[in-house]
Parts: C-alpha cells; sequence; structure tokens
C-alpha cells in the first residue's frame, strides 16, 4: 500500500461526507480509521499535522459548525493531495516516431487555419494553403502539418490536390516516409499522387520502390508508376516489355517514359511506334536528342510533302496530321531539324498555296514559321538561331520573316546594329511609293516589337519568352515609335481596371520603355500627354506618365471631357497617386482641374460629392498637410 493512502482514504471519506451531509460524521466509522492511520503522518510532517488537528475538530464540533470546518479541511486535503499526483505507465520508453513530420515551435492557433483548409471543404481554402507556404513553408514540416497535407493528396477539389503535391515535391526527402506509410498499390487517386511525389522526390532513388510496387498495382496508380519508372535509364528494358502488353491509358504512360529515355533500343522503339501510330509523336515534344529530333524532321517532312503532292484541298485528317507533328518540333534544334527548316524555306510559296476542303488558306507555311520562331526564341545561340538571323535578308519577298528575323537579331547584336538595320521598316511619314509593302513591313516589325517588354523583375528588356535581349534596347526606337505613320497593334485594354481603355500600340509602347532610362522616358511622356487629348485615357494614360516620371497637368481636364463622366472615387484614387510621386502644390492644381472639367457623374450626389471634397483637399494641400483617405471624402457626400 502507498505510504499515502491515508490521506487518500480521508480524501474520499470526506468527498462523501460533502455530498451526504455532515449529519452523519459523528457515526462514520470509516472516516475515523482513516483519521487514526493518518497520524504517524501527522507526527513526520506539519502539514499532515494540520490536516488531523483539523479532522479531529470537525469530528467533536457541534452539528451546526460542521459544514464550515469541513470545507476547510477537504480544501486543505485536495491540495495535498494534487501535488502527491504522479502519471505513468508500464513498460520501456522509446522513441516517437519521426515519419510524421517534426516539431515545431508554433502554437495550434497559428497552424489552425492552415489545417482547416487542408483537412474540410468549402471555398476559399486553396488561397489559405497557397498563402501559408508563401509565407510561412516551415509550417509544413510540423508533425500536426504533414500527415494533413499527405491525406489531401485526396482532396475532392483536384486543384488543392495539386497544389499539396507540389508543395510535398519541394518539401523533399523529409516527406517520404509518410508518403509510403500506409501506401495502397490498388488505392485510388491519392495514392497515384503519392506515386507521383515520391518518384519526383526520389529521382533515380525511388526506382527499387516502383519495380517493388509494379506488380500490385492498379488502375489509376499503376497509370502514374509505369509514367514514374521513365526517370531511370535503366529501365527501358522493362518499359520496353511492357510497350507491347499496356493497354490503353497505362501505354501511354508508358510511352510517356519511353519518351525520356535514350540508346539504341529505345530509337528503334520510337521508329516502328511512329510508323504504325502517327500520332504518339505527341510524347516526343519534350525530347531533344539527335534522334528524336531526326524522327519528327522526317516525319513533318513526309507529311508536308504528302499535301503538296496531293494538292488542295488538304484532307481534314492530314491537316490534323500535320499539326500534331508540328506540335513535336518542341525545343529540338539539331541539324536534321535545321535541314528541314531550309527545305520547307524552298517551298514556302507552295506550301502557302494550300487549302482546305472548304476553300480556306491551311495556313501552313505561317504555322512553320510561328513554329520556328517559337524554337528560336526558347533556346539558345547556335546554327539554328544564325539561320533565323539571316532569313529575312535570304527572302525579303517573304515579309513575316521579318518578324523572325528582328528577334533573333535582338538575341544576338549589338542594340545600336539593330536599330540601324531594323528601324527603317518603321515608316514615320506616309510614303508616296510602294506604300503597301511598306505599311506590311511596319505592322509585321510592330507586332515583333510588341513581344518585347521591359522586365522590372529582371531589370532588362526580354523577349516574350523571356529571353533577354542582347543589349539594352537602343532608346532611338522609342522616338521611331511614337512618330510611327502607322500603329496598327490589335487590341483594346483596361490596365487599370474598367475605369478607360488604352489601345494595343499604346499598352505595348508602354511596355517597352525601361522606366530607368532618363532618354526614353523623355521621349514617352510628351507622346502620352498628346494621347490623352486624343483618346480621353485620362486615368491610365496618367498613371503611365506618373510611372515615367511625368504629370499630366494641364491636360487630365481636357482629357476628362473626352470619355464618358466618371465616379468620384476613380478621381480621388488618381489623385491619391499622384501624390505620391507630385508635389502637394501640383496635386492641389490637379484637384482644381478636375473642378473646373464639371465631368463628375451627376447621379447619386456624386457631382454634389465632388463640389465639396476637391475645393477642402486643395485648401488641405496647400496648408502642408497629407492627402486625405477616401473615408475623409466619402463622409461629404450629401
Amino acid at each position: 500500500m502507498s505510504s499515502l493512502q491515508p490521506l487518500f482514504d480521508v480524501k474520499e471519506r470526506l468527498e462523501y461526507a460533502a455530498v451526504a451531509g455532515t449529519g452523519l460524521l459523528g457515526e462514520d466509522f470509516r472516516l475515523q480509521r482513516s483519521a487514526e492511520s493518518l497520524k504517524p503522518l501527522a507526527a513526520a510532517s506539519p502539514v499532515f499535522g494540520k490536516i488531523s488537528a483539523g479532522l479531529a475538530k470537525l469530528m467533536a464540533a457541534p452539528a451546526e459548525e460542521r459544514s464550515g470546518l469541513l470545507l476547510d479541511v477537504l480544501a486543505l486535503v485536495d491540495a495535498v493531495a494534487y501535488t502527491q499526483g504522479t502519471f505513468g505507465m508500464e513498460g520501456e520508453l522509446t522513441d516517437l516516431p519521426t515519419a510524421g513530420g517534426t516539431y515545431q515551435q508554433i502554437s495550434y492557433g497559428q497552424l489552425q487555419p492552415l489545417l482547416a483548409a487542408l483537412t474540410t471543404t468549402g471555398s476559399g481554402r486553396m488561397e489559405m494553403i497557397q498563402t501559408t507556404w508563401d509565407a510561412h513553408p516551415e509550417y509544413f514540416t510540423d508533425f500536426r502539418v504533414l500527415p494533413a497535407l499527405v491525406a489531401g493528396l485526396g482532396d475532392s477539389y483536384g486543384e488543392i490536390s495539386d497544389l499539396n503535391a507540389n508543395i510535398l515535391k519541394k518539401l523533399g526527402a523529409a516527406a517520404l516516409p509518410l508518403l509510403k506509410d500506409g501506401f495502397d498499390p490498388a488505392g485510388k487517386r491519392d495514392m497515384a499522387r503519392r506515386v507521383e511525389v515520391i518518384a519526383a522526390i526520389g529521382g533515380l532513388e525511388a526506382t527499387p520502390w516502383l519495380r517493388e510496387i509494379l506488380p500490385e498495382t492498379r488502375k489509376d496508380v499503376r497509370t502514374a508508376a509505369l509514367a514514374a519508372l521513365g526517370g531511370d535509364q535503366a529501365n527501358d528494358g522493362m518499359l520496353l516489355e511492357l510497350a507491347k502488353t499496356e493497354r490503353g491509358k497505362n501505354r501511354d504512360a508508358v510511352l510517356e517514359s519511353l519518351a525520356r529515355l535514350d540508346g539504341e533500343e529505345v530509337r528503334k522503339f520510337w521508329s516502328a511506334e511512329l510508323r504504325t501510330r502517327s500520332e504518339s509523336v505527341n510524347f516526343l515534344r519534350d525530347n531533344n536528342t539527335d534522334w528524336a529530333a531526326e524522327l519528327v524532321a522526317a516525319g513533318l517532312w513526309e507529311r508536308v510533302e504528302k499535301m503538296l503532292s496531293g494538292g488542295s484541298p488538304v484532307p481534314v485528317k492530314d491537316n490534323e496530321d500535320f499539326s500534331r507533328w508540328t506540335l513535336a518540333v518542341g525545343k529540338k534544334t539539331s541539324p536534321a531539324m535545321l535541314q528541314f527548316w531550309r527545305w520547307a524555306d524552298s517551298r514556302m510559296e507552295d506550301i502557302d498555296k494550300l487549302k482546305t476542303e472548304k476553300d480556306q488558306p491551311v495556313f501552313a507555311g505561317v504555322r512553320l514559321t510561328d513554329t520556328l520562331r517559337e524554337v528560336m526564341l526558347r533556346t539558345g545561340p547556335g546554327p539554328l538561331r544564325d539561320y533565323c538571323l539571316a532569313l529575312y535578308d535570304q527572302r525579303p519577298e517573304m515579309t513575316r520573316y521579318l518578324h523572325t528575323s528582328f528577334q533573333a537579331a535582338l538575341l544576338s547584336l549589338p542594340a545600336a546594329e539593330v536599330y540601324e538595320k531594323y528601324s527603317p521598316c518603321i515608316v514615320t511619314a506616309q510614303p508616296l511609293l510602294d506604300k503597301a509593302r511598306k505599311e506590311t513591313l511596319n505592322n509585321v516589325l510592330l507586332r515583333a516589337l510588341g513581344e518585347v517588354y521591359w522586365n522590372h523583375t529582371q531589370n532588362c528588356h526580354t523577349v516574350v519568352r523571356g529571353q533577354a535581349i542582347a543589349e539594352p534596347l537602343d532608346a532611338r526606337w522609342i522616338n521611331r515609335l511614337v512618330h510611327a505613320a502607322w500603329k496598327n497593334i490589335p487590341g483594346r485594354y483596361c490596365p487599370f481596371g474598367g475605369v478607360d481603355e488604352v489601345n494595343g500600340f499604346d499598352k505595348h509602347l508602354v511596355e517597352l520603355v525601361n522606366p530607368n532610362d532618363p532618354e526614353q522616358c523623355a521621349q514617352i511622356i510628351p507622346y502620352l500627354r498628346k494621347r490623352m487629348t486624343e483618346s480621353g485615357g485620362w486615368n491610365s494614360l496618367s498613371r503611365y506618365l506618373l510611372q515615367f516620371g511625368g504629370s499630366p497637368k494641364g491636360v487630365l481636364g481636357e482629357a476628362m471631357k473626352k470619355g464618358k463622366p466618371v465616379y468620384v472615387y476613380y478621381v480621388w484614387d488618381l489623385l491619391n497617386v499622384a501624390y505620391k510621386s507630385l508635389p502637394a502644390g501640383e496635386v492641389a492644381e490637379l484637384c482644381q482641374e478636375v473642378l473646373d472639367a464639371k465631368w463628375i457623374r451627376p447621379v447619386g450626389r456624386e457631382l454634389a460629392m465632388a463640389e465639396r471634397a476637391l475645393p477642402w483637399t486643395i485648401e488641405q494641400l496647400r496648408a502642408g498637410s497629407p492627402f486625405p483617405e477616401w473615408d475623409e471624402w466619402n463622409k461629404m457626400r450629401p
């Protein structure tokens, strides 16, 4: 028996008396016996002595005093008993398993929104997961979160499942034990995603596990495992055999894997495969080996020749087959591919004449030219880029080649040389002779320049596919473009919400300007001010001006009156932006311009509000106060 058992016996009897009442305390022999058993402890410790004395006083007290004494003694006994509490269990101590994540010093309250997003249903969850990952990636390694993230691979909302998979891939090896724990090779889509993630994390080291589970896999899990085997060249023999036995989407998964491998046997397989199943060429799009390029080049050559030999009209199935093989070019730049491009150029006039069964152009030549330019933009220097660079010089009658050669020049040549060679294509005065051709060249080059922009992240000019041009764009381009006789870039855009529109030319011109180059800024500012009065783009063009260090002062009011009357909030928002870059006095003058224009919507008390808020703001700014918040304007609505 525990040496403290008398204490716990006393506690039990006192709790009984508190429920049953104090009237029977004098006859409770169990309490008297427990009190006797407590005396040795009372002799050894003052606190137990105090309990013993309290018990004696309680049992000797008159009935009317017992209730208070009972509570006093019971409170003391409870306090002492709680200090003596212990917990435990039999057996040896072992370490907690580590497969479920690591311990992070993060409170449950901090993790709760993320855990709710991972484990519940409803809208807004994806944003919560993505936002948390961007701000606190360490949360996802926590032992409370990582299991929920793995379980979330089976989320009913597919985009969340994909997001969870991508996060797990980035977490790396730390997630592998939990991904493999409880894995079911005959499971559903969540298990297939586990295979995908394990293969992505493990790379070559995932091969033994993939081979081990493959015989037991079923349905989606098997498809995922077959697609993952392409991560290891050592699996080529197995995959070649599986290509003979698998069917449907599982065979497609085998082809996906074989398309990632190399070697003579793999090449032979693809050569035979494409002879019997032309559509399988889709799988070779991302294979840039020489043998893959040779197969695609030969197949594409064969299909173009077939269309040319058959003449118009081109059957729909042949046109679709040609499109598949064109897409399969991918990033292939081998000598075989370059040879095909040279041949296609030699037949380009005939290719351009091909028509559909509805007597419409097939546009096969345009698709080939666009594909060539795509490859050039997505790959580095080399014979293919050199070919593109010289293409227009060799065939100036093919005006669309100008687009390709100009962009190749931007990627390869000094900025001044590019300007001197190509700027004459941008016509600055209506020509008297050869107007149609000059307008065509002007418009082709405008489209090519429309795919070049100032990349604020990389702090350089890049082409639309993300490659930086060889040198910063020559500043003279901006001056030539603002004086172009033809500004035919299609499109209408609302870059700052639906307040007003800008045309395609103005949008692309603004995106082309380097805001850090004073010379380019000096050229674009007067153009934008002129465009404000011409187009009525008071909001968007004013914001563009402010980006380049300019000001809409003097043209804002006039521009506003070219469009529809405006809401007050849009005026406040523009002036608020202007205040961040212009002197307060100049913003006050802009307020006066808006007031003088009297072009605020008269409905909904908008005009009355503006007539109160604008003069008050002018006074505030001239008195040295900051530009007011929107709430201060809104309070002036009558």
